[in-house]
């Protein structure tokens, strides 16, 4: 290893296969090790802690780490940015934090940069993307964010790539840094909702990335379902092609003694959290569901399926349903909610499971984590136990495009003996089902 140590200082380290991994501020990225203009050794080089740039010591060439972008001396080429985002470990397993589905309006840079650090993400649709786009293809990126997924299309060839987002902010940063990597002429920004637009022509690939950590968090069924009908020409493809979700009941104590305790990671405190629970009109904290990383470990019988959306299907919705599923305890343990996840089949031979739990080891999600359904009351079960729940969904909610309100319902069994009942839902007692 060879690099600078010291508490504040950045630390900088060669990795295998030629790349480097940089330390800096809490953050991580990992790069290539090469300068772009003539293969000086970053491993050597400065790193500005405020700016987050790179300098080489060969000719003090500066690259903006988050990007890659050259931003001073005589490189022009992009520095290969492979990684950016927050370290291993700074999230830990059943640390709870609100539900970034239901706060994706007010989405900013920290959130889509941690979006970009996310490796499980970022590497599983590189590879999509770069496999499913054909040179001269037509390309709409449905969610473009900070233009990640527009960028790799460009990469493989793509001849435009219409970009869509809500958000004129980070549309704006996508424009920007899709510019300075040299596709300013084939990306086209498009700032609204994608129900409320249109497209000049018809596209040979629709690709994006808005399921949540359940899938549907964020309508995406609903959405894409939308474009592949006046977006996507006929015979074109979607991107992902398979979504799957999945149920499984957990015992995460620790996880669930925070919702009564100290709260959210990120709302603010215990009071913070009471005033935002009363403001969703929350009867309790487990009238929400929330962004945590569930350890396979705390599962408490086999995952069953809950939906498969298939994007290129005949079949439009529906949107809303109720789905009885019923589980057998596999091993004692304390029934404390659900843990709620996807699997996609993104491409043809590329898939994305983010029901991993190694953070360290990056097979599991920073951004999606997974989705966890707490129950009021925490209940001992034992090996042959049955747990029996009815899992709904509404479409909308308080007029939002993205809302929905989600119901878990159900019992315990011991043999026929019930033994405790719950019942929750993200909205009115009068959405849960009959």
């Amino acid at each position: 290893m060879t690099g600078r140590t010291g508490a504040e200082e950045p630390v900088l380290e060669e990795l295998p296969g030629d790349r480097l991994r940089v330390r800096v501020g809490g953050r991580e990225f990992v790069t290539a090790a090469a300068c772009p203009h003539r293969k000086g050794r970053l491993v050597h080089g400065q790193v500005n802690p405020r700016t987050l740039r790179l300098s080489c010591p060969l000719h003090h060439s500066s690259f903006d780490l988050t990007t890659g972008c050259p931003v001073a001396g005589p490189a022009e080429a992009a520095l290969t940015v492979y990684r950016g985002g927050v370290w291993p470990g700074h999230y830990r397993t059943e640390q709870v934090w609100l539900p970034a589905s239901e706060q994706l309006l007010d989405w900013g840079e920290e959130f889509h940069e941690l979006m970009l650090g996310d490796e499980l993400r970022m590497t599983a649709f590189q590879a999509a993307v770069s496999e499913a786009v054909r040179p001269g293809d037509t390309v709409l990126d449905l969610g473009t964010g900070t233009g990640i997924l527009a960028r790799w299309a460009l990469q493989a060839g793509a001849a435009r790539v219409y970009g869509i987002d809500l958000n004129e902010k980070v549309l704006a940063t996508a424009t920007e840094r899709l510019a300075e990597a040299g596709f300013a002429g084939r990306f086209i920004p498009l700032a609204g909702l994608s129900f409320d637009l249109e497209l000049p022509e018809r596209v040979d690939i629709v690709i994006s990335e808005i399921m949540g950590n359940l899938g549907d968090n964020e309508n995406f069924s609903a959405i894409l379902d939308d474009a592949r009908e006046r977006f996507l020409r006929p015979g074109g493809t979607m991107l992902p092609r398979l979504v799957d979700s999945f149920l499984v009941p957990v015992t995460a104590e620790s996880a669930h003694a925070q919702l009564t305790g100290p709260g959210p990671e990120d709302a603010g405190g215990p009071e913070a959290f009471a005033h935002l629970l009363a403001a969703r009109g929350a009867r309790d904290p487990y009238s929400l569901y929330y962004d945590v990383i569930l350890p396979v470990s705390g599962h408490l019988s086999a995952p069953a399926l809950l939906r498969r959306y298939e994007p290129g299907g005949e079949d439009r919705g529906p949107y809303s349903y109720d789905v009885p599923l019923a589980f057998t305890v596999r091993r004692d343990g304390v029934f404390t909610g659900f843990k709620g996840y996807f699997t996609a089949r993104l491409s043809d031979t590329v898939a994305l499971d983010i029901s991993g739990d190694d953070i360290t080891g990056r097979t599991t999600s920073d951004s999606w984590k997974h989705c966890y359904l707490p129950v009021e009351r925490p209940v001992r079960v034992r090996r042959g136990d049955r747990i029996a729940v009815t899992f709904s969904r509404r479409s909308g909610r308080d007029g939002s495009p993205f809302g929905q309100t989600y119901a878990w319902q159900g019992r315990i069994l011991s043999g026929t003996r019930p033994v405790d009942r719950f019942a929750h839902s993200t909205g009115p007692a009068t959405d849960l089902p009959e």
